[in-house]
């Protein structure tokens, strides 16, 4: 049965993108998969499409896809259609638990605003009817030192010490309950793309470079130590690379593999270094928490003191589960904040290295300009494969082009 796996869904992009005739270094470079991987999975879906190959005088092997070869792809399989439905089962029941928590949040302010009503009007009529049991202590009594801590209790979120008050309204659709679910668990990771990103640098330096790099050229992606030469075998290993010494007895990786293109385009420029991106407390597509910081507020400071209340022994069994999310609520972005802190500080380390290793590319030292130099005398040139200097294609009858020589 045809599999879509998470690879072969990034090799169907990019080949789309890149124009449908491509090579295995043309899609390596672009998605930052290793060339093993994307020579096996351009196989498959040139078999599973009906692709075709054009191999060169020189060897080379480029691949020729048909427009909509995609769409072709997708209609193979019932395998195919049970995924389309599971992914809406799973944005359908993700959906829910992102507003539940929202509703749940309001489902126990109401509650706690309830009891409070109650309160009020419960003390107002016990002090209404004698004035003597009021001094005697019947009842409950809601005093003026009561209504201090109810005002602050709805005033909470806006004094906070964050500033709320004053904080600007991020772009993009606000929606109470989504802001919620970001502001208890957050909005995903910002790098989750990190690896594909850092391959694919990579291997658009190593094309920059003629097809031969170093260690202090990677450095500023992988974050390794510039003279770490074992930091390199990762990348050898991906994109199929050969090691070389030099004659001051260094050492520089040549890629061949990478240097063979069937489009016609020059080298692009890339970052000279791998930014990592720091993790937000929440998206920029979650609104204003006001209203988010108010009610959590509220229900964690009203919930503790109702449950707090001698006086309301009796409804304590049904306060404590309120109590236990209205904690929950606040310990968890709490608790959060300070992980995100820690993680945001290696981010910040691991960003400051790769900015200073490419800073020493930037004024090498003598004994890297000399090797620098070397590995620039052992550039490769970029081997172009054009429509017209194929010998073979699959794309046609092999006896065909037989009498076509």
């Amino acid at each position: 049965m045809q599999t879509r796996t998470k690879e072969k869904e990034i090799v169907l992009k990019a080949v789309d993108s890149l124009g449908r005739r491509v090579t295995v270094a043309d899609v390596a470079t672009k998605t930052g998969l290793p060339v093993l991987v994307v020579q096996e999975e351009l196989n498959k879906v040139a078999a599973e499409t009906g692709g075709h190959m054009e191999v060169a005088k020189t060897g080379d092997v480029a691949y020729k896809f048909n427009p909509g070869f995609q769409t072709a792809y997708a209609a193979k399989g019932i395998a195919r259609i049970f995924q389309v439905f599971g992914k809406k089962f799973f944005n359908i029941a993700f959906f829910l638990l992102r507003i539940s928590f929202g509703i749940m949040l309001i489902l126990s302010v109401l509650i706690v605003a309830a009891i409070f009503i109650a309160i009020i009007i419960y003390g107002n009529k016990g002090g209404s009817d004698d004035r003597d049991d009021y001094r005697g202590g019947g009842g409950f009594h809601f005093g003026f030192f009561d209504y201090l801590l109810l005002r602050d209790l709805l005033s909470w979120g806006a004094y906070n010490a964050g500033g709320v008050r004053n904080q600007p309204k991020r772009k993009g659709k606000s929606n109470f309950l989504f802001d919620c679910f970001s502001f208890l668990f957050g909005d995903g990771n910002p790098n989750a793309d990190i690896e594909e990103r850092k391959w694919s640098l990579i291997a658009s330096a190593i094309k920059n470079n003629g097809g031969v790099i170093t260690a202090e050229q990677l450095a500023p992606y992988t974050a390794a130590k510039p003279d770490d030469e074992d930091a390199v075998l990762p990348t050898l290993v991906r994109f199929n690379g050969i090691p070389e010494v030099t004659e001051e007895g260094g050492i520089v990786y040549t890629f061949p593999s990478l240097l063979v293109s069937a489009i016609d385009t020059e080298s692009r420029s890339s970052s000279p270094f791998l930014r990592e991106d720091r993790w937000p407390f929440v998206g920029p597509q979650t609104g204003n928490l006001l209203w988010v910081y108010l009610l959590a507020g509220f229900n964690f400071l009203g919930t503790w003191w109702l449950f707090m209340q001698p006086e309301l022994r009796e409804i304590r069994i049904i306060m404590l589960p309120l109590v236990a999310y209205g904690t929950m609520f606040v310990t968890i972005p709490f608790c959060r904040k300070i992980a995100l802190d820690v993680i945001n500080k290696g981010i910040t380390e691991r960003n400051g290295k790769r900015t200073s290793y490419a800073e020493m590319l930037r004024s090498p030292s003598i004994e890297l300009q000399k090797k620098l130099s070397h590995a620039s005398k052992l550039r490769i040139g970029k081997t172009r494969l054009k429509a017209e200097d194929a010998v073979y294609t699959t794309e046609k009858d092999a006896l065909e082009q037989e009498f076509d020589k």
